[in-house]
């Protein structure tokens, strides 16, 4: 039967597409690798390379092999990441992800205000990356500005949240005490990601006014919709907590007409009980993002 070390040294073979290279990479001698490559061959029934004078050149089957690998050290790594989660569970650590909108300004203010006895691990994590992440264990938790739908987590609303309109100081629409959709006509727009939920709501809602962008761009993520409205590019619609007035000061924030509401939710694994270090911040962030959003 086919097991993970040999899986192990074929994908450090494919990688670095020599059995020296593989070896120095697993740290263990060419002999050993080429040994172990020729038992997968022999368990597996596949030739997976054809060897040439200096070099090894893979077969179809070996790259057909090589893509299922990827998804099984993929596996494997989750898994990891879930044990290190569980581990962490009995420490004074906190391992958890949040959407983007939330990791360039809030976020990183509420990690700096919290207790520095805490190890915090945090990575930002795209919507369609989020249930995955938590659901697999990687994160004890998860943050989000849009509902998630999973029948292993509870999505609970923790605080208000919604959207605003942006531009560059020196456009006119900085003027209006309210924007409409009409204003946006013949505007530079840029949108998030029109597979996102608020990329779909505010296609859908131009669709509906008939307003074509002749000229717009479209990104996935908040803070490079502000870092190129700042530079003195475009205009946008994003979540008010993906801008920090402080940072972007050559961008204007203008309420919209037709509010867009949303909440910030929390994402936890109905399965698990968050631990005792997971309760105290998560009343905290829960303070700070309702503050936060009273302030703005």
């Amino acid at each position: 039967m086919t097991n993970l070390k040999q899986l192990e040294y074929f994908r450090a073979v494919m990688l670095y597409g020599s059995i020296n290279r593989a070896s120095s990479y697993l740290c263990v001698s060419q002999p050993v690798v080429s040994r172990v490559i020729s038992q997968l061959e022999r368990t597996s029934g596949l030739q997976l390379f054809e060897r040439k004078a200096s070099h090894l050149v893979p077969t179809q089957h070996a790259f057909a092999l090589n893509r299922y690998c990827a998804d099984i050290f993929e596996s494997k790594h989750r898994l990891d990441c879930a044990i290190k989660s569980l581990q962490s569970q009995h420490q004074n650590h906190l391992k958890f992800c949040a959407a983007p909108a939330l990791c360039s300004s809030f976020v990183p203010r509420m990690i700096a205000s919290y207790s520095t006895d805490v190890i915090i691990s945090f990575e930002s994590s795209m919507l369609k990356d989020l249930k995955t992440n938590i659901e697999s264990g990687m994160f004890e938790f998860g943050l989000s500005v849009w509902p998630v739908i999973s029948n292993k987590l509870d999505c609970t609303p923790i605080a208000k949240s919604d959207f605003v309109f942006l531009c560059h100081k020196s456009n006119p629409l900085k003027y209006k005490k309210k924007i409409r959709f009409e204003d946006l006509r013949d505007q530079d727009f840029i949108f998030t990601n029109r597979s996102m939920p608020i990329g779909e709501y505010i296609d859908r809602k131009f669709q509906e006014q008939r307003i074509v962008c002749s000229r717009y761009l479209e990104v996935d993520r908040g803070d490079i919709i502000c870092s190129i409205i700042n530079s003195g590019r475009g205009v946008s619609i994003i979540n008010r907590h993906a801008f920090d007035k402080g940072h972007w000061q050559d961008v204007c924030s203008v309420e919209l007409e037709q509010p867009i509401n949303t909440h910030i939710y929390l994402l936890t694994l109905k399965s698990l009980a968050p631990s005792s270090s997971s309760k105290e911040f998560l009343d905290h962030m829960t303070t700070q993002l309702n503050t936060d959003f009273n302030e703005l």
